[in-house]
């Protein structure tokens, strides 16, 4: 039944979003770019599977379609752990906020238990624990006191900093940063968003070749890096 569950799902996506056809499509013939996970709690559906057969999909089509998951920062992620493990995901928007002891507002303490974790993920891609080896992995962050737990919240020059810092120490897997909502984030005072892609592109040793993705999830600056074979 899951399986099934999956396989129908897929298809409407595919239909009624993407180059499918269904004479209800919700945007007319507006295509999107991707879809993105974020499941807080166990999924009723197969969504290893789900993630498969969207990527079946997109190898039938020229342009390039994106899958992306929002995990909780605890690494592994209870929901989303075995998706990233067995479907190849694009990028990894890691929510470092609402989750306690791994947040942003923990970065710069020097350990365990209260330290915000992006070295395990990164970690992670370096034992190739990730489907697909290449997965950018962004960094999450509430764009305003009211986008979730204030205790979470770090204010957009200290997020600048430590994305500058941590785009610095973990070259390989970082990719960029998310924030937690568009309207939080261009409603802060700096914007949120311009000040982490100007901190992105400083630190980038592309220049301005990196580009800027847009997810449901916010903003996400883009430092565009691939894994080369060993």
């Amino acid at each position: 039944q899951l399986n099934s569950d999956a396989a129908t799902f897929s298809q409407q996506v595919w239909d009624l979003f993407m180059e499918g056809s269904s004479p209800y499509r919700p945007f007319d013939d507006a295509i999107i770019d991707g879809v993105d996970l974020d499941f807080e709690q166990t999924s009723q559906m197969d969504i290893i599977q789900f993630a498969n057969n969207m990527n079946q999909f997109y190898k039938t089509s020229s342009r390039k379609y994106y899958i992306t998951a929002a995990p909780q920062c605890p690494y592994p992620d209870a929901n989303l752990g075995k998706l990233l493990q067995q479907a190849h995901i694009d990028m990894a928007f890691i929510q470092f906020y609402n989750s306690g002891w791994c947040d942003n507002s923990k970065y710069g303490l020097p350990h365990w238990p209260e330290s915000m974790n992006y070295y395990m993920w990164d970690e992670a891609w370096h034992n190739n624990s990730f489907a697909n080896p290449n997965i950018k992995l962004y960094v999450g962050a509430m764009a305003g006191t009211g986008a979730g737990n204030p205790g979470s919240y770090v204010g957009p020059d200290f997020f600048a900093k430590e994305l500058k810092e941590l785009q610095a120490t973990y070259p390989d897997s970082f990719g960029g940063a998310m924030m937690w909502d568009m309207s939080w984030a261009y409603a802060a005072t700096p914007n949120f968003a311009t000040n982490a892609k100007q901190a992105l592109m400083a630190g980038s040793k592309c220049g301005n070749t990196g580009g800027s993705y847009y997810s449901n999830r916010g903003d996400a600056a883009s430092v565009n890096r691939r894994r080369r074979s060993s």
